[in-house]
């Protein structure tokens, strides 16, 4: 027996010497001297090498693999920032003869809750899944392998190159001689193995972007981290997505279901939080859900940050929890991307943009496994232009501001109220944004509508609430100091606990409750400028849409007649008045969208059969009326003015100042151009009105209904109220409407997307101008020539001449939304 078994020894040894092979050594001897790390899946670390090395001995095992960004670019552009995460995935390593590969597992199909192997098999075998990475085994001791991880762990995994091309920013391509795995941050845990690495890449034309912020924009080092992750146990029972409450789902196609059910499972994303005591109403969690703040946030902010993420403690009481959220510091040496923590970071752009609260989920479940809060702080920046442009309209006295004080800057805004500083008003918003964020990390979604029902939500992009008391401006009341009682609803529904047997019926039963409070849901993108429901706009305040544009006009007229040179401290670049000015003359621009929404508008649910409430129902067609004059009030010349005394004060940019894009262009410059401001906010508001989707639902309603407004309707009232207005003021801004008017009817005739229809209204809009042009006589020699090169441009596009006079366009408005996108 020894001697056969020493021959079939001798005869694999032959064999592996005569293919090439050696035999694998021992993990033991191979790792010997390296640096060790028992975990999840155990590292060595190769110095003398610079290799990482992983254990792997979880076969077919699957694990959640969590990618995600350890530093940023720094601007709002691209939004890579430090702190953000990626796509989660369900892997597993397998082994293939000598090499293990990292597959990711396709969790988008399935067939689940079933014992019928050969159907889940024929699910698996029907789509794809993705082979990420193949290590060749260096050691081997059983079922324990080694591998070098180093080449994934250097990889462009987020696809870091692909995100800067398509942003115009250059071919780059990864340098591995310049990258490296960063071992301060790469560690292993008994649930988690954390792994980062810096990743240099190189280009010859490196974009704009990359330069004014790289310190050689050839080469761009980022730092990306990958979590390899233990599945949560199957003590989480998932909730079935209801789309009449704003919980993200996470969705997959479930083919174990019968013919008469829709193939896609739905969950609801949300936590595992269960009771202390489920005997008692109200009780403590067993685990609560505890974030850790970035030591980087400064006071106020760390104040402010804290106090909004803990209101939803009281929010949590009514799904039956006390103490659900806990804010801790981070510990020192804590990575903020480790699996394990959820975290609040504090992240830096050179220009605003979105603090954002993504999470990586289980997409088996929908579970939440990690939250990942990033507060921009560029954002009170934007909430203070915003404060010093309205400050500067109220009458009392100037009062000391922490705030700026802080910061060497003195007091010198006079303010209505002493009770509201910059800091508080700042402040104010900066503890709903918290909240906000903190709240899609609980698994809300957005709620674009819940302002018009007593500013119900903190899921809602809130406008500041800037009201005249006693025709005094006042921002005592800007922001609410709270959540609403949406958010209370939505909580309720996504956490309250119930028995299996009673929880869809219970469920129904919130929901139904809300409906009959009047609790509404809408969400994006049915919030956008195309869309339908006045209501449902970003940044506005207001139950009815078209009321607050009347309240709100008188609001920005007060702003705009008393706003003064105060609104920069001694000292500062007079240039600065330009973007606060912004502020002031757009103040309405988001009403404006909302009004506009209400002309051809319908209001709308995400109903389900069964529901109280209707589905849908179109705008009263008085209120479409109504919007349609106030719209056509907002463009006429007493509404574009600007006052002498403002536009003397516009100074240039100064020497060694970039140019600020939350300012307004001038093709005048370096002069401020009043006319030009004025082209901008005409463009957008009869943009809004001929918006081709909106200008469709004109044609399909009216054609319902006699007493609708029709498309010709309101195409031959912006005539009427450009082209034939009496309006009083200046001839030069009376003439900007005007040709906002032709413009827009110009692109929406060619439009080879609007329907059929609709070009044949813009068109015959069109012929009316020409027909008005045909007969009017010119005042002036700039009246004259504003007159021919409408009636020209008007018999180019009618005589389908390609070659005509291009459109220059109005410039963009500068970014109204705190956010600090273009809209």
């Amino acid at each position: 027996m020894f001697r056969i078994s020493s021959f079939l020894v001798c005869l694999l040894f032959s064999a592996s010497i005569a293919s090439g092979q050696q035999p694998l050594p021992n993990i033991d001897s191979y790792t010997e001297g390296l640096e060790r790390q028992e975990g999840y899946f155990p590292l060595y670390w190769d110095a003398a090498k610079a290799r990482l090395l992983l254990e792997v001995s979880r076969w077919n095992e699957d694990f959640l693999y969590l990618p995600s960004h350890a530093t940023g670019l720094g601007t709002s552009r691209l939004l890579l920032d430090r702190g953000e995460i990626g796509d989660e995935s369900i892997a597993r390593f397998e082994k293939t003869g000598d090499r293990v590969l990292l597959v990711l597992r396709n969790s988008g199909f399935r067939a689940q809750g079933i014992s019928n192997e050969a159907l889940i098999r024929s699910v698996d075998e029907s789509f794809p899944h993705s082979t990420v990475a193949a290590f060749p085994v260096l050691a081997a001791e059983g079922e324990r392998v080694v591998v070098d991880f180093t080449s994934f762990a250097v990889s462009d995994v987020t696809d870091l190159s692909g995100r800067l091309k398509r942003a115009d920013q250059g071919n780059y391509r990864l340098d591995r001689d310049r990258s490296h795995v960063f071992l301060p941050r790469t560690r292993a845990f008994p649930e988690n193995t954390e792994i980062e690495a810096a990743l240099t890449f190189s280009s010859d034309q490196p974009g704009s972007l990359v330069r004014q912020r790289a310190p050689d924009g050839r080469w761009l080092t980022i730092r990306i981290h990958h979590s390899l992750v233990r599945l949560p146990d199957s003590g989480y029972r998932p909730r079935v997505f209801d789309p009449r409450v704003g919980l993200f789902p996470v969705s997959f196609y479930d083919f174990s279901k019968p013919f008469d059910e829709d193939y896609v499972t739905r969950y609801a994303i949300r936590h595992r939080l269960i009771k202390t005591d489920t005997s008692l109403p109200l009780s403590d969690p067993v685990e609560p859900i505890v974030y850790y703040m970035d030591r980087a946030i400064p006071e106020p902010y760390r104040s402010a940050f804290k106090e909004g993420a803990l209101w939803w403690n009281k929010v949590f009481e009514s799904a039956g929890f006390r103490n659900a959220v806990r804010i801790e510091d981070m510990p020192p040496g804590m990575d903020p991307l480790d699996a394990r923590y959820h975290v609040i970071q504090w992240v830096h752009r050179t220009e605003a943009g979105s603090s954002i609260g993504p999470s990586f989920v289980d997409p088996r479940t929908g579970e939440i496994v990690k939250a990942a809060v990033r507060m921009d702080s560029h954002r009170s920046l934007v909430d203070f232009d915003i404060y010093a442009g309205a400050a500067t309209a109220s009458s009392c006295a100037a009062t000391a501001d922490p705030l700026l004080s802080e910061g060497g800057m003195e007091a010198w805004i006079a303010q209505l109220d002493p009770r509201v500083s910059a800091e508080e008003f700042v402040m104010a918003r900066r503890r709903q944004h918290s909240a906000h964020e903190v709240g899609h990390t609980l698994g809300l979604a957005h709620n674009f509508v819940a302002a018009s029902y007593g500013r119900a939500s903190v899921m809602d992009y809130p406008a500041p609430l800037i009201r005249l008391t006693r025709g005094e401006v006042d921002l005592s009341d800007a922001y609410r100091d709270g959540p609403g009682a949406y958010d209370e609803f939505a909580i309720r529904w996504a956490y309250s606990q119930f028995s299996e047997e009673e929880e869809a019926e219970s469920l129904d039963g919130i929901v139904d409750d809300a409906m009959e409070r009047g609790l509404k849901f809408i969400t994006n993108p049915d919030e956008s400028a195309s869309s339908s429901f006045p209501e449902a706009t970003t940044w506005i305040n207001g139950a009815d849409a078209v009321e607050e544009l009347e309240r709100i006009l008188l609001v920005r007229r007060t702003l705009i007649d008393r706003f003064d040179e105060a609104a920069v401290r001694e000292g500062e670049p007079m240039a600065w008045l330009n973007r606060r000015f912004a502020r002031v003359y757009l103040h309405h621009r988001f009403v404006l969208r909302a009004a506009a929404k209400a002309v051809g508008g319908m209001e709308f649910r995400y109903a389900l059969r069964g529901d109280p409430a209707a589905p849908t129902e179109i705008v009263d067609p008085a209120q479409q009326r109504r919007a349609l004059e106030l719209l056509l009030e907002a463009i006429q010349p007493p509404e574009l003015a600007v006052p002498d005394q403002v536009l003397d004060w516009m100074a240039p940019r100064p020497f060694g100042h970039r140019p600020d894009s939350l300012a307004f262009a001038s093709p005048a410059a370096p002069a401020f151009d009043q006319i030009g401001i004025a082209r901008t906010l005409c463009s957008m508001v009869v943009s809004e009105l001929l918006n081709p989707r909106r200008s469709a639902r004109l044609v399909a309603f009216s054609a319902r209904r006699a007493e609708l407004p029709g498309l010709e309707e309101v195409v031959r009232r912006l005539i009427e109220g450009t082209w034939q207005s009496t309006s009083p003021g200046p001839a030069a801004l009376k003439r900007v409407a005007q040709r906002a008017v032709l413009d827009e009817l110009i692109d929406l005739a060619g439009n080879q997307e609007a329907t059929v229809e609709v070009r044949a209204g813009a068109e015959w809009g069109l012929r009316l101008i020409q027909g008005i042009l045909a007969a009017v006589t010119a005042g002036d020699d700039a009246e004259e020539a504003h007159y021919g090169l409408a009636l020209a441009d008007v018999q180019r596009f009618l005589d389908r001449q390609v070659a005509g006079t291009e459109r220059s366009g109005p410039s963009p408005p500068p970014p109204g939304t705190p956010i600090g996108k273009r809209q």
